[in-house]
């Protein structure tokens, strides 16, 4: 019981030493209200010290004694330096602390009063002034310590003197009993103003502090949806839910399980902190319907709710979370499968409440659709990579295919045309309706064959020189020119269908080049068959070696054939020489 008062006493002097943040809306008010009572009351005191100067003039009937003067002034002096420090301290954001010093003060002015004035009705209504700003500005604790010291400081001052000096203190005790009985009736009424106070100041706390944790969970569920919407992972939608969760519940500990596929283990996703870091790194997870928290509601597709871990079975303790008094486990559900939960902690017991429960369910059913809407995105996104490799590699071998396609072309047309130049070159030019053989390339003809576009070219205003490549298989095997006399440029329709006929040209020579190279493989098997046959039937191999020359001899054209047998062993007869 001490330890826990005395942690309590901690958090109220700590909470008094902290800056206020700019974003609580309360902190902000009390500061304002601060600045105004702090203003008024340095006026007030100010101009009630300038007022007992002057009624502290010979002139003037002097109602106070020097002394009752003097401690007047002082106090107002007191009041109207406390305006310049609480300036200072609520620039720098110290709003609680200002305050205090604020509230102490004015009850040591109101003290000074009382000791030097005597009590006065003025000053013991003002009694009751520090007990009300205390509950505006400081909140039910401090209301309680001050009403206390006031009562204290009231009483202490009094008792010394009673019963004898009190009537020659003045004011409204005018007898003993008199004076007891108004005391004892202030502290009744200042006890009643503090309760009053303070439960005032403390539905009005309570009502900030919902709306803020409501605001705080609208920002969370809109961050969610955002997240949902623009993640790109989902490692970043889960740390970014858990991130949120836990600033707007205030949460100890805020993590995300999802179970594998093979349905046997939750395995954990997304945690905060550092406790949360080291057990990502070492791969936490639990089996599905467990004796934990996320394992029954894992387990079972409902929420587990652990308000108090000591008393709980359900609850397996973790190391890493030794301040875990409360847990709880939403399931992640999706088409009526579980695929997780979320699981949050709290070092404060029977903290989840029946409307936070609701509000995370609502929060954990859209979790579960962004995560599977993010599952299949990267799914998708998995697949179009593959998809993207595949066109890749198609693309890869479809220009391979193109190029072998192109190199076979332009190697059977070499090796055509060598076989056909011995014979002549292949090309023509008509002329005058007069057909003649012509292997000359025009300058238009290069161009042509060079950039494999068609090339116009109006010549001497009196020509008009169109040439237009032959391609097949994107490989240029030639090009066929036209030229039209006169004026008449050619116009785009005509150049088309001049590019049509040309590739059905060129589909036609190819057709051709194939059926005569057909023809010659054909002949020359026929050749090798019938010197075969005259070789085999030959009984000997003087009648083999003239069966051989006399055929080959007859079939290429040959006016002379010469064939010798001397293999390397043996050196060539006379001496090696060789006849012309």
């Amino acid at each position: 019981m001490a330890a826990t008062s005395r942690f309590n006493l901690q958090q109220v002097f700590h909470a008094i030493l902290q800056p206020s943040t700019e974003t609580d809306l309360l902190e902000a008010q009390r500061a304002r209200v601060l600045r105004t009572i702090a203003l008024v009351v340095g006026v007030i005191a100010l101009f009630s010290t300038v007022i007992f100067v002057v009624l502290s003039a010979p002139s003037v009937n002097i109602l106070y004694a020097d002394a009752g003067m003097v401690g007047h002034g002082i106090a107002n002096a007191i009041m109207f330096a406390m305006l310049f420090v609480v300036q200072v301290l609520l620039r720098r954001g110290r709003v609680r602390l200002a305050s205090l010093l604020y509230v102490l003060v004015f009850q040591v002015a109101l003290v000074a009063q009382f000791v030097y004035l005597g009590m006065q009705p003025e000053v013991f209504i003002l009694f009751a002034l520090p007990i009300i700003m205390s509950a505006v500005l400081l909140g039910r604790t401090w209301t309680t310590i001050i009403t206390i010291a006031a009562v204290g400081a009231l009483w202490m001052t009094m008792i010394p003197g009673y019963p004898d000096q009190i009537p020659a203190q003045g004011g409204i005790f005018t007898t003993a009993p008199v004076a007891a009985a108004s005391l004892l009736l202030g502290t009744v009424g200042y006890i009643v103003l503090a309760f009053i106070a303070s439960s005032l100041i403390g539905m009005l706390e309570l009502y900030v502090h919902t709306m803020r944790r409501t605001n705080l969970q609208l920002e969370a569920a809109a961050a969610l949806s955002q997240a949902a919407a623009t993640s790109r992972s989902l490692a970043e939608l889960l740390e970014l839910v858990v991130t949120r969760i836990q600033k707007a519940y205030g949460f100890y500990h805020a993590q995300v399980f999802l179970v594998d596929q093979e349905g046997r283990n939750a395995r954990l996703q997304a945690s905060t902190g550092r406790a949360g870091a080291a057990l990502l790194a070492r791969g936490h997870y639990l089996p599905v319907g467990s004796q934990s928290v996320v394992g029954q509601c894992t387990g079972m597709g409902q929420p587990v709710v652990v308000n108090d871990t000591a008393r709980s079975a359900t609850h397996r303790p973790n190391p890493l979370l030794p301040d875990t008094r409360a847990e709880l486990a939403l399931p992640l559900v999706v088409q009526n499968q579980v695929i997780g939960a979320i699981d949050v902690q709290s070092v404060v017991p029977d903290v989840f409440q029946p409307d936070d429960i609701r509000s995370l369910q609502v929060m954990a059913g859209q979790l579960a659709v962004s995560i599977n809407q993010t599952r299949l995105l990267e799914e998708l996104q998995t697949r179009a990579a593959e998809n993207e490799g595949l066109l890749r590699d198609a693309q890869g071998n479809l220009r391979e295919i193109e190029e072998l396609n192109r190199r076979l072309t332009r190697e059977g047309w070499a090796d055509y045309l060598r076989a056909r130049r011995s014979r002549g070159g292949l090309g023509y030019t008509l002329s005058s309706q007069v057909i003649e053989r012509d292997t000359g390339w025009t300058t238009p003809m290069r161009q042509a064959y060079q950039s494999e576009r068609s090339v116009v070219i109006r010549q001497d205003q009196h020509a008009n020189i169109a040439a237009i490549p032959m391609r097949l298989r994107g490989e240029t095997i030639g090009v066929l020119e036209v030229e039209r006399s006169g004026e008449r440029p050619w116009t785009n329709d005509e150049l088309e269908m001049a590019e049509v006929l040309v590739e059905r040209l060129v589909i036609a020579i190819e057709n051709a080049r194939l059926y005569e190279q057909a023809t010659q493989s054909i002949q020359r098997e026929q050749f090798v068959n019938q010197v075969s046959q005259q070789v085999q039937s030959a009984q000997t191999i003087d009648e083999v070696l003239q069966a051989a020359l006399t055929e080959l001899s007859a079939m290429l054209g040959a006016s002379r054939g010469v064939v010798q047998i001397s293999p390397r062993d043996t050196a060539p007869p006379d001496g090696g020489q060789v006849q012309p």
